[in-house]
This record gives structure tokens, C-alpha cells and sequence, in this order.
């Protein structure tokens, strides 16, 4: 008979243990014994509040597009409506190829999900990306990478990159790199930008996609694509690239989130997305593999100086090859994206960037003044600027775990097995934990608060949670703070940014990305 958890008093140790893997040191909360229900004495399954799923069709016609009252919304809106329509605990079943959920949207219950992950936690996510690497077993060799191996596999795993990329000084070796593709992104910001109106053109969402490919490249080989290169063609290596990873993101959400028979037979979608990650491993092969050659015949004798394929490289040739070609496939739609959104908060709060510049030109006083690893330790506004455009405008809804054991969450027994998501994004805009949710505030982040903004730190620490938590933590936080705050650092040290446009839309689909262009008015300072 399978163990049943409830969650009880959460020790003040446990609770640093897990803030100093995950990065987040407000999570010293701790509740009550008696707010807990027995297994014996929980609410069965089945009573948990959600769209009524009907014999066969289940939730089908809820979730097709253009028919149905969730199939047109945006993911945020669809997470949005359940939670006004159900409630703070909602299950989901029903949808073909989709496995049963519970949604939760309380940050109590969503830190007790954390808290039961265990050492091993389990996410059982994006499973057309793990049928996929099975499938080419002669590539992968068994290895899923982080996202799709569980257990001890996953473990094993983590463990070996942990070391690499996870540390603070993990970021040391690379800050140079980043500041150089950063430079040269600003040069190519100069030529792009029209030179009467000051705007850049509707294309830009996809320089900013070449810019953070350019980047995590560096990180993860010590290598460019030539990305920012004059006349690059459709057919080029990485305009493929960044349009396979477009592709892989959007046919996510047809196969994984809408409903799709892609688990009974191979589906013409599934087929698409398998020919689209073909693209992307030819692509990231051959560049991982004139990297492995580079660094075979020029060895950096300075560990500290290596890249993370050639650090990995020491330790296991698989797993580096594997990591190197995850941290291409998400680190250009996540940062490219996270990265224009912060551009755009900046552009249209014009007392945020004004303050922010400030603390920018006190650390670069002139343009040719590089960004390092000690300007970085001192720029606490943009670090708050950061915070604020991931609460507003997240890259994900929510954080997913597979319950591994029975639990009770909300009152309600979870079997084991079961995917519950913690709603972050839904929590993060929500004025029971930050005031004046709507508003792009980042003096709420601050230490020496000294404005009528509510802190942060009296929200609840699970209210927001950008790159997750535990040891299923993002494994390349680190990286994708870097690079976003260097470039932003470049922006205010070269240009004055304005807005002369609509709002800008957000599409909210597998993750969020800009909806519509990032035409910023870039004036020279």
C-alpha cells in the first residue's frame, strides 16, 4: 500500500536548505499542525472542484480551439478562469493526451507541494520531447537530460552540472563573453535602427532571439554562429535554429496542452515536432562537436576559464554533450523574451529607467566601459527591475510536480502519481500579496524600501517563483540573469528608450513571448 503524507511543521532548517538551492532566502514559513487534515479525514479525489468531465469526450469540447470556452484563451487567462470559476484548488482531466492536473493557487498549498517533492522530485512534462530522445537512442544514448529523466537517472544527472552551473562564481568565467556579444549586439542596434524616426524595426523580436542565442553559445561552447552577421539569409544555420526552437515551443502547446491523440498513434503534429528537434540536434551537433574539437586541441589549462561543455566534458562526455544541447534549445525563446519584456517595462516607466541609468553610469561612466563579475554585485535596481518584469510578465504560468506518494494538498487527498502546478503567475498579480499589482514598482524588491510600496517581503515567499524551487530549481538561472542584466546595462549606458507604440501584446502559449513587435525609440545618450 502506497505511504501518505500530510505536511505538518516545516523546520526552519529544512526550509534554508532548500532557499540556498533554489536562490530565494525568503522561505522561512512554517505552518501549523492543526491546518492539516488527516489522509482519513481528507476530501476523496473526485470532490476537488473543476470542469466536469464527462464519459469518453471527457473535457474535449471545453479545450478545442475556436469551438470551445477554453480553447481560444491564452494559457495565463485559461489558469485565470479556473481559478475564479473554482476556486484555489482546481483538478483538470479529461483532455485527450493530457495528463490529469491539479492547479493550485494558494501559496500554502503550492509550498507544501514543494515541500513533498523529496529528494528526487519528479516532473513528468513536455513528454513528446522525451518519446522523441528515446526514439533516437543512438544519439541520446538513454540520457533524457533534466527535463525528461526522473529519479536516481535525474539525480545523477543534476548532480553532475550542478557544480558548473548553479554556484555564484559559476557565472565568473563567462561575464566577458557575455559583454562582448552585448557590444556587438549594440553595433548592430545602431545599423538596425532607423535614422530619422529612431525606431527599430518590427523584425527586432528576432535580433533579440540572435542576440541570446549568440550569448548562451558563448557560455556553452566558448563559440558564435555569426548570428549578428549583415545579409544573413532564411536558410542560415542560426536563423534555423531560432526558428526550429519557435516551432518546438508552439507544437508544446498543440501536443502537450490542447487535446491531441499523439499518445495512441503518431500524429501528423508529433511528426512535425520530431522533423523540428532533428533540426535542432543537426544544428547544435555540429557546433557542440567543432566545439569538443576546438577544446581537444587547445585546452584551457585554467578550469576556471572553461566553458560548460568543456568543464562537463571532464567529467562525463554524455552529459555534456546532452546539457550543452539543452541550454541551446532554452536559453533563446526564455531569455530573448524575458530580456525584451524588462526592455519594455523600462521603455514605458520612464522614472524606473531615469533611476536606473542613475545606478548604471555610477558603475560604466562612458560607453566603452566594460560590464564585470564586480559591477554585477552592485546594481541592486536592476536586480529589482528584473524581479518586477518577471512578477508581471513571467516566461511560465506555474511550476509542475508529479506527486511521487499520496499526499493531501487543500484539504483533499492527491494520489500518487498525480500532476499538481503551482500557479505562480496567477498569485504574482494578485493584491492579496503585492499591492498595486498592475504596476511596474521595483522599490518593492528593495531593501531600504523607503517609498509607501508595499514590500515584497511581506508576500508570501511562494507567491512568486520565476525559476522554481528545490532541487528541480532552473538550472540556468544564473546564466539568463547574467545576460539579461548585461545587455540592459549596455542599453542605458548607449540609449535613452521610449515607447511610441500600443501597449505590447503578450502571447501566453507553452511559455510567454512578446505578441507583437518591440519597436523601442532608441534616442543616444
Amino acid at each position: 500500500m502506497a505511504s501518505k503524507i500530510v505536511i505538518g511543521r516545516v523546520s526552519i532548517n529544512s526550509a534554508k536548505s532548500y532557499a540556498n538551492i533554489a536562490a530565494c532566502p525568503a522561505v522561512e514559513h512554517t505552518t501549523t499542525q492543526n491546518e492539516e487534515l488527516s489522509w482519513e479525514q481528507a476530501k476523496p479525489y473526485h470532490q476537488i472542484p473543476g470542469p466536469k468531465s464527462y464519459p469518453i469526450v471527457g473535457n474535449l469540447f471545453k479545450f478545442l480551439p475556436y469551438i470551445g470556452e477554453y480553447g481560444n484563451m491564452p494559457l495565463y487567462e485559461q489558469m485565470k478562469s479556473l481559478n475564479k470559476q473554482y476556486g484555489n484548488i482546481v483538478k483538470l482531466s479529461g483532455v485527450f493526451g493530457r495528463r490529469p492536473s491539479v492547479f493550485l493557487y494558494d501559496p500554502e498549498q503550492c509550498e507544501k507541494m514543494y515541500r513533498l517533492e523529496g529528494v528526487w522530485p519528479m516532473r513528468i512534462a513536455i513528454e513528446t520531447m522525451c518519446k522523441y530522445r528515446e526514439r533516437n537512442s543512438k544519439v541520446y544514448k538513454g540520457k533524457l537530460g533534466l527535463v525528461g529523466s526522473q529519479g536516481k537517472a535525474w539525480h545523477e544527472f543534476r548532480k553532475n552540472v550542478n557544480q558548473h552551473m548553479m554556484q555564484p562564481r559559476s557565472i565568473k568565467p563567462h561575464v566577458a563573453q557575455v559583454d562582448q556579444v552585448a557590444n556587438d549586439f549594440i553595433t548592430r542596434i545602431r545599423k538596425l535602427r532607423d535614422v530619422k524616426s529612431f525606431k527599430l524595426p518590427a523584425t527586432f523580436n528576432n535580433e533579440m532571439n540572435k542576440w541570446a542565442l549568440e550569448s548562451i553559445c558563448m557560455i556553452a561552447m566558448d563559440h558564435r554562429l555569426g548570428s549578428f552577421e549583415d545579409g544573413l539569409t532564411a536558410d542560415s544555420e542560426p536563423q534555423q535554429m531560432i526558428d526550429a526552437v519557435h516551432k518546438m515551443f508552439e507544437l508544446f502547446y498543440q501536443l502537450e496542452i490542447l487535446p491531441s491523440l499523439w499518445k495512441i498513434y503518431d500524429t501528423p503534429k508529433l511528426n512535425e515536432l520530431f522533423k523540428t528537434l532533428d533540426t535542432i540536434t543537426r544544428i547544435a551537433s555540429k557546433h557542440i562537436d567543432d566545439a569538443k574539437l576546438k577544446f581537444a586541441k587547445y585546452p584551457k589549462s585554467n578550469t576556471n576559464e572553461r566553458s560548460v561543455l568543456e568543464s562537463l566534458l571532464s567529467i562525463d562526455e554524455q552529459t555534456a554533450y546532452i546539457m550543452a544541447l539543452d541550454m541551446l534549445t532554452a536559453g533563446i525563446d526564455t531569455t530573448g523574451n524575458a530580456t525584451g519584456l524588462l526592455l519594455y517595462h523600462l521603455s514605458i516607466n520612464p522614472r524606473v529607467q531615469e533611476k536606473l541609468r542613475e545606478e548604471t553610469l555610477n558603475l560604466l561612466p562612458n560607453k566603452t566601459s566594460p560590464v564585470t563579475f564586480d559591477v554585477l554585485n552592485n546594481i541592486p535596481y536592476l536586480k529589482a527591475c528584473i524581479k518586477e518584469s518577471l512578477r508581471l510578465t513571467p516566461i511560465a504560468i506555474g511550476n509542475l510536480r508529479t506527486m511521487h506518494t499520496d499526499v493531501v494538498l487543500g484539504g483533499y487527498k492527491i494520489p500518487k502519481h498525480t500532476d499538481v502546478v503551482a500557479c505562480h503567475s496567477v498569485l504574482s498579480m494578485s493584491p492579496d500579496h503585492f499591492s498595486r499589482p498592475e504596476e511596474f514598482l521595483p522599490e518593492r524588491w528593495l531593501r531600504n524600501n523607503d517609498t509607501d510600496i508595499k514590500a515584497s517581503k511581506d508576500a508570501h515567499p511562494f507567491a512568486y517563483m520565476p525559476f522554481g524551487f528545490g532541487p528541480r530549481t532552473c538550472i540556468g538561472r544564473r546564466f539568463a540573469e547574467l545576460e539579461m542584466e548585461t545587455l540592459t546595462l549596455k542599453m542605458l549606458q548607449n540609449f535613452k528608450m521610449e515607447w511610441p507604440n500600443d501597449p505590447l501584446k503578450i502571447k501566453s502559449r507553452f511559455i510567454n513571448t512578446m505578441g507583437s513587435p518591440l519597436q523601442l525609440k532608441l534616442i543616444d545618450i
